[in-house]
């Protein structure tokens, strides 16, 4: 099976989109002389630029007018594409291809949209966001009744769209995510008279993905004082007042702010720079793994079996967490007492991170 043009539908977060590159790694190592474009919307096309593997970078704005539509089913049709790999698994995202008359389409089935692809896969249930317990559930835990809960068995996010792959022929064995990222710019160089350490505390899905602020303050404290390191805080747009908070509590001597004031190329160019990322589970976590950065990960309400950084015998990261009967949840805001969070401590985190830094 001979393909030389693969057009590959990225999926729409930063951490989901990190989490395909195995995917497309081994399809790259499959189709050595295939060229390999992605199809993304603007937020995440400087991230694709970065990926050694990718030849081609098409941004598309996500839009419902017909006419936009048309126009980008015309732009995929003069890309003459061999075979597409669709990761996410919504309707909208198959239609364009499906409408490019691209011979080989290949997705999960769902969303009524089985028909729009020639290779269909079933979903396995343990690449799904299953909670222990539905809300109910977990509030009458929360209040002392004893609730009977089966743990799913998951499986990680990258087998999920290695499967996919494995239909174009790629090998399905787990590998890292890389980026491949330039010295950064004069102007995205942060001082290097301190060792730097970057610390996201923000979680866009929602505040049951969120170590405690003042926990995050007196841990991040502790280091810089004992460790003599420097933060960088980092966040996006939405985080700018956290990162703020966070950095006028650290003091200027221990900290960087740039919580909301880079873009994604800009936290690479910082990430880069920096020695670990201490942070929740988010997207900048597994950024900073992908490029080849430890990752001190704390988890709450989601699960690291199917989402953590410690992929393909990558033994740089470490996940701290303690999983209550009712976790994981998945859920935004925890309804009772947020024990899975308030139970890991400042120690904890102050151990972890001391630890990593000085293996390296």
């Amino acid at each position: 099976m001979s393909l030389s043009r693969i057009l590959i539908r990225s999926a729409n977060w930063l951490g989901d989109a990190v989490m395909t590159m195995p995917a497309i790694q081994r399809l790259k190592q499959a189709h050595p002389q295939a060229q390999l474009a992605i199809l993304t919307g603007p937020k995440l096309a400087d991230l694709w630029r970065l990926h050694p593997d990718v030849s081609e970078v098409i941004v598309h704005e996500p839009s419902n007018c017909p006419f936009v539509l048309l126009r980008q089913t015309s732009e995929l049709r003069q890309g003459r594409f061999d075979a597409a790999v669709v990761f996410p698994n919504s309707w909208r995202s198959a239609l364009p291809i499906w409408l490019a008359g691209i011979p080989r389409r290949v997705g999960f089935r769902g969303h009524a949209r089985g028909w729009m692809l020639t290779e269909r896969l079933d979903e396995s249930a343990g690449y799904q966001t299953k909670p222990v317990m539905t809300p109910e559930d977990v509030r009458r835990f929360g209040n002392g009744t004893s609730v009977a809960s089966e743990r799913p068995v998951f499986k990680h996010q990258i087998y999920r769209h290695l499967q996919l792959a494995a239909c174009l022929g790629a090998d399905a064995t787990p590998c890292a995510p890389r980026l491949q990222l330039a010295a950064p710019p004069a102007e995205a160089l942060l001082p290097q008279d301190k060792p730097l350490l970057a610390l996201n505390a923000g979680a866009e899905y929602g505040p049951a993905k969120r170590w405690l602020q003042d926990r995050f303050i007196t841990a991040a404290k502790l280091i810089a004082e004992h460790q003599h390191v420097r933060w960088v805080i980092i966040g996006g747009p939405k985080e700018a007042g956290l990162g703020h908070e966070i950095a006028t509590a650290l003091g200027e001597p221990h900290a960087i702010n740039l919580a909301g004031r880079t873009t994604l190329l800009g936290l690479c160019h910082a990430l880069s720079q920096c020695r670990l990322l201490l942070t929740n589970d988010s997207g900048p976590m597994h950024l900073a793994a992908a490029l080849g950065k430890p990752v001190v990960a704390i988890f709450g309400s989601t699960e690291p079996a199917l989402t953590g950084p410690n992929v393909a015998g990558d033994t740089r990261h470490v996940i701290l967490r303690h999983a209550p009967p009712c976790s994981p949840c998945f859920l935004r805001e925890c309804p009772i007492d947020f024990r899975c969070m308030t139970a890991i401590t400042v120690e904890e985190v102050v151990r972890a991170v001391v630890t990593v830094v000085n293996h390296q």
